[in-house]
């Protein structure tokens, strides 16, 4: 079961009509896309050598993983991508 199933669950009567009101009236939509879009602009740690990334934009960005776990890295510089990925080949080779 997932967290959001066992959230529902675990509401009362009232609780559940006003998130139905909320969810109709659009304000869930909104609180999800915000809560997405300041994640996104947040800065970020090279999982490489650790150095924070402030400008996203500046930033190479790799997904990766099977279709229903994807995962998202974020790379100070184009070495520590290269390193990543030739890690990641070792281990298949492996």
């Amino acid at each position: 079961m997932n967290k959001l199933s066992e959230i529902i669950n675990n509401l009362s009567y009232d609780e559940l009509k006003k998130i139905e009101r909320d969810l109709t009236e659009g304000h869930i939509e909104k609180l999800l896309k915000q809560k997405i879009n300041q994640l996104d602009t947040s800065s970020r740690i090279c999982p490489v050598c650790y150095k924070e990334i402030k400008d996203t934009n500046e930033a190479f960005i790799l997904t990766f993983g099977p279709p229903d776990f994807r995962k998202k890295a974020s790379f100070c510089a184009l070495d520590c991508l290269e390193f990543f990925i030739n890690q990641i080949k070792n281990k298949e080779i492996e």
